[in-house]
């Protein structure tokens, strides 16, 4: 992590931030005391020591995706985005615990065929997300609003969730087992959502389409704006900004879903959403390694 530096020239100290990964090592200066807001200052300078570390990766995955892009017909284009679907939606489902396999996922969406003896909500909302998947995929890239949030958790629980489908909770959560994670009371809901929208809206490049969909990711989930189904349509959202950005979408697979826990959970506690996003980012490095 950061360190704090110390170094004396004559009756003067001064202070630096210092961060090395491998043969990496950035370092800056603080002044001639430690400032009051130490803790924001390092985990900005840890943001700008990764994002100088994964940018060069991300900018060479766009650019060989673009390039693959413009040489494949555009209904070739859909039916991949179609087939991605179901693999997307067989993991997202299955990390919020569907027992639909991944067999059962490809006959239903595939063929239409019913898993027998399998949850029907299980199976409603495999078939919800699915369609909503692909309309999203084959309609105009729109700006997000609260209304948008909304209109998909309707669109995916709206046959499984009566009476919560849709709506913003009105009672407050955390994670059951962890007394120590607490997500947004409330009142806070609305204004939390509104300045994240906001940052949506007013995405300058500063960043990386990948990071913003990473910080999205972290902050909806710390908002928690629904009773069940955040996991979901956060990770619908990082595909959209991914999608509107012209960027190979993410897939997070069942079988990683310990360490993608792990990682959200321990920016959780420490307040920190550097651990999630070196996690995220190397994922999404990782499965698009071919085109490095």
């Amino acid at each position: 992590m950061v360190s704090i530096i110390a170094e004396k020239k004559g009756n003067n100290t001064f202070y630096f931030m210092r961060h090395k990964s491998g043969e990496k090592q950035l370092k800056r200066y603080l002044g001639k005391t430690i400032p009051k807001n130490i803790e924001q200052l390092k985990i900005e300078f840890l943001l700008e020591f990764y994002h100088n570390q994964w940018n060069h990766h991300i900018q060479m995955i766009y650019q060989k995706y673009q390039k693959e892009s413009k040489t494949i017909p555009m209904s070739i284009k859909i039916q991949n985005f179609e087939n991605f679907g179901i693999y997307f939606t067989y993991n997202t489902q299955k990390i919020e615990g569907s027992k639909l396999t991944q067999e059962d996922t490809k006959d239903l969406l595939i063929h239409g065929i019913t898993p027998n003896k399998k949850s029907k909500i299980d199976t409603i909302e495999t078939l919800k997300h699915y369609d909503l998947f692909v309309t999203l995929v084959n309609s105009e890239l729109k700006k997000i609003t609260l209304d948008t949030i909304l209109n998909w958790h309707k669109e995916i629980f709206g046959q499984t969730k009566i009476g919560e489908s849709g709506s913003i909770r009105t009672y407050n959560v955390g994670i059951l087992g962890n007394d120590k994670i607490e997500f947004s009371t409330v009142p806070q809901i609305k204004p939390k959502l509104k300045k994240l929208f906001n940052l949506l809206d007013k995405y300058d490049g500063k960043i990386t389409p990948v990071e913003l969909a990473c910080i999205v990711h972290y902050n909806f989930i710390n908002i928690h704006p629904f009773g069940d189904g955040n996991g979901r349509i956060t990770r619908l959202l990082v595909n959209y900004i991914l999608l509107k950005y012209n960027y190979p979408l993410m897939l997070i697979q069942n079988k990683d879903r310990k360490a993608y826990f792990k990682s959200l959970e321990r920016s959780q506690l420490e307040d920190n959403s550097i651990h999630f996003l070196k996690w995220f980012m190397k994922y999404y490095i990782k499965n698009n390694k071919k085109y490095l």
